[in-house]
């Protein structure tokens, strides 16, 4: 089991690990890298590697919490500020943008965690905890700017969906069909996801 490490030199070494692992994650996806690659790359172990993370896995646990938490983060920002936007359209224009952009900070660790998912199609938990911080966002909007609509949490559901695959099949590059430009690709899913908002 993973311990965070108390002495200077540890944590050292466990950033470097992990900043080769993004690196690699980025570059070949999770199957395709190796714990010799990592250690190769970090001029270190295999079995020192092995001894700070305990596992390939556990090393990717550890940097997909990174994005969870700056996505919760700016699920809290967005949120302290629905009340003060002119409409749902607005709210969901600044979430996709913001969303996107963390996606493409921690795209690496999205990218293995989509591989892992592949695997055995089972969603991690970690994932259907930003998904539901994403849902209750959702709804927030639903109260402040839907209020006169007949939104139901079907409706939460389905435009936080509609949300999170658009934006992470298109920093994937998985939908090439979208707009490029991004002010004009963020109206686009806001007007989606705002339609599902009502459902």
């Amino acid at each position: 089991m993973y311990k965070s490490p108390k002495q200077l030199r540890a944590q050292e070494t466990e950033r470097a690990f992990l900043s080769v692992f993004r690196q690699l994650l980025a570059e070949r996806g999770f199957a395709r890298t190796s714990l010799e690659d990592i250690a190769t790359r970090s001029e270190q172990t295999r079995s020192a590697f092995l001894s700070r993370f305990g596992s390939k896995k556990a090393a990717l646990f550890l940097l997909f919490d990174e994005y969870c938490a700056a996505v919760s983060d700016l699920m809290r920002q967005i949120s302290g500020q629905v009340q003060d936007l002119p409409d749902a359209k607005a709210c969901v224009h600044l979430m996709s943008a913001s969303f996107e952009r963390r996606l493409i900070d921690h795209f690496a660790s999205n990218r293995a965690m989509h591989e892992l998912y592949l695997e055995d199609l089972q969603v991690n938990e970690r994932t259907q905890r930003i998904f539901m911080e994403l849902v209750e966002l959702m709804r927030l909007v639903q109260r402040h700017h839907l209020r006169s609509e007949p939104c139901t949490d079907a409706g939460a559901f389905s435009a936080a969906q509609v949300l999170v695959t658009t934006n992470y099949n298109y920093v994937l590059k998985a939908m090439p069909g979208l707009a490029r430009d991004p002010s004009i690709r963020h109206e686009m899913i806001a007007r989606m996801v705002v339609e599902a908002l009502k459902f």
